[in-house]
């Protein structure tokens, strides 16, 4: 007789005990999803700097520019005070040079504008003045590199501006 007043109360509990330990699961699957892609994005964005870095470090040795350089052949010219900045413009990148850079083994392509600033005085020694010494004022150069981003990964511009 006891066994068929039995009501499945067992299995009930065990039941809600296995989706209670099923919601736990999936939500250390999805955790663990989120930390993997912002891993992933970390280290597009550290490969994309560095990218960035090594055109820079190549681009810089190309200064001051030499007679038949892809770039020097069409220069960008000295920019005038209050108007937009070029490097912000996509239509300047079609034309700007391009670069071959390995970073961790692996080969990327980084783009460059230099721009001309003509000459300034350095700001290292404010009593120079260029009219009594002409080297007092330098050629100097703003250049802007930025990786080609692939697939909508990480996309880094770096600027300097170089004195010669």
């Amino acid at each position: 007789m006891q066994q068929n007043q039995q009501r499945g109360i067992a299995l009930v509990l065990s039941l809600l005990m296995l989706v209670a330990i099923t919601l736990l699961a999936v939500s250390a699957m999805r955790g663990t999803t989120l930390q993997e892609k912002m891993a992933s994005n970390l280290n597009d964005r550290e490969v994309a700097k560095q990218v960035a870095e090594a055109t820079l470090r190549q681009v810089s040795t190309l200064l001051p520019p030499a007679a038949g350089s892809a770039w020097f052949n069409a220069p960008i010219p000295v920019p005038v005070q209050g108007t937009a900045d070029r490097w912000n413009n996509p239509l300047v990148w079609a034309n700007a040079g391009t670069v071959a850079v390995v970073v961790n083994g692996v080969s990327y392509s980084g783009e460059f504008l230099v721009e001309n600033m003509g000459f300034w005085t350095s700001r290292q020694d404010p009593t120079c003045k260029p009219k009594e010494n002409p080297l007092c004022e330098r050629q100097t150069y703003r250049i802007t590199v930025r990786n080609q981003p692939v697939n909508g990964r990480a996309a880094v511009v770096v600027q300097v501006v170089w004195r010669i």
